[in-house]
């Protein structure tokens, strides 16, 4: 048995789009031992998506689609299929009241061209999709498993876990790989590399996989024994120690949430070059409102001393972007809010305002509890949202290392 993937959008053969369904998609064939023959992305025309579905499926025995099957004149993924398979459509009445409800519920009427969404195909499965307003489909034909999923990321993922992966169980006779994730923060792709050469010493030709990604450096154990992976995770662990914050779908800020929830403490920060992203990212977390008590964006003088309690002559001794304001800002919104601990971020994120002294990507952080605090001074050379991303990023992980400590 193989597969193939079909991204549905013109959108994503410009400049402004990246198809990455087909990566979800993929990893899950790759566990249940299905190689995937063809990848292609096909824009919203009506014969040419019809002809890829013909071609993949004369090349693969399970076909999966993702996007074309919204509302609009351009979702055509349901008229593809039927021309493509000679299939034809029924209106299936739930949907429409599903979706009328789901209007109303927002205080909206229903556009008529909602309606579309309730054209099924006759004879085959509806994927009712909790999520959002485009059910998906199962058919077969010929043989082949088609499943056709909207192309909404937090659709496609429920509908996966949901449909896709039981289906997969049943056709393919059961999994026959795992995945494991390790996360580290606080070194480069390199500097991970370099600390493992033990270890590809010692398992030459296994696999193991580096991937760096913004803040973070992942590395992907797969194995067809779960005895095995945990074998290898372990000598990894004793490699990196408290450099792994988090493994599998794991997010530094979730390994965070962890940490405060399971010691009952909190955390308060005070932002200054970052403009709130650290907040942003802590809340992102559902159910940090048990833990984060607040956070202030103070990026003038005098915000830092009226709302962090930072005492003006430090400021007038040391300048904004300091280590002794960093700390102050962590000892004062700690203090202010009586948190178990406080964060405070300072820095010159550009792409102006930097001195000789104190260039652009300048970035000072501090994490601080009652009896003791620490600071980072960093550099990050790059774009403005660059400088603020690493510097939340590298807060996060102090964060995390100081809890620890």
């Amino acid at each position: 048995m193989n597969a193939s993937i079909i991204a549905v959008g013109s959108e994503m053969l410009g400049p402004t789009r990246v198809d990455t369904n087909s990566l979800k998609i993929t990893a899950l064939l790759e566990l249940f031992g299905i190689p995937l023959v063809r990848k292609s992305i096909v824009s919203d025309a009506l014969d040419e998506l019809a002809d890829e579905i013909d071609y993949s499926l004369k090349h693969s025995d399970l076909l999966i689609t993702s996007g074309g099957l919204g509302p609009t004149e351009d979702d055509l993924t349901r008229e593809a299929l039927a021309k493509a398979l000679a299939l034809e459509f029924d209106v299936d009445q739930t949907i429409i009241d599903k979706l009328e409800q789901r209007f109303a519920a927002r205080g909206w009427k229903m556009p008529d061209v909602n309606k579309k969404q309730a054209n099924v195909f006759r004879g085959q499965t509806t994927l009712q999709n909790d999520r959002g307003t485009a059910p998906g489909f199962h058919l077969e034909a010929g043989g082949k498993h088609i499943w056709v999923f909207p192309g909404v990321p937090s659709e496609l993922e429920w509908m996966l876990e949901t449909y896709f992966e039981p289906g997969l169980e049943e056709v393919s006779g059961g999994r026959t790989r795992h995945r494991r994730v390790l996360k580290i923060a606080g070194l480069g792709e390199s500097a991970v590399e370099e600390r493992l050469k033990p270890f590809y010493d010692a398992h030459k030709g296994e696999p193991l996989t580096i991937l760096a990604s913004p803040g973070a450096v992942e590395l992907h154990l797969i194995f067809d024994s779960k005895d095995d992976i945990a074998t290898r995770e372990r000598e990894l662990l004793d490699i990196f120690g408290v450099r792994v914050f988090g493994f599998d779908d794991d997010t530094i800020e979730s390994a965070i949430g962890r940490l405060l929830t399971e010691r009952h403490e909190t955390v308060s920060t005070a932002e200054s070059c970052t403009g709130g992203l650290l907040s942003q990212r802590i809340t992102d977390v559902a159910g940090s409102s048990a833990y984060f008590m607040s956070g202030i964006v103070c990026y003038t003088a005098q915000a830092k001393i009226t709302l962090a309690g930072v005492d003006p002559d430090i400021i007038k001794a040391n300048g904004e972007v300091s280590e002794a304001v960093s700390i102050a800002l962590a000892r004062g919104i700690r203090d202010r809010f009586k948190t178990t601990y406080g964060v405070g971020i300072t820095g010159i994120a550009g792409p102006s305002g930097g001195t000789a002294e104190k260039p652009i990507g300048t970035v000072h952080i501090a994490v601080a509890n009652a009896n003791r605090y620490e600071h980072r001074k960093l550099f990050w050379p790059g774009t403005r949202s660059h400088v603020r991303w690493f510097s939340t990023q590298s807060a996060l992980d102090l964060l995390r290392r100081f809890i620890l400590q």
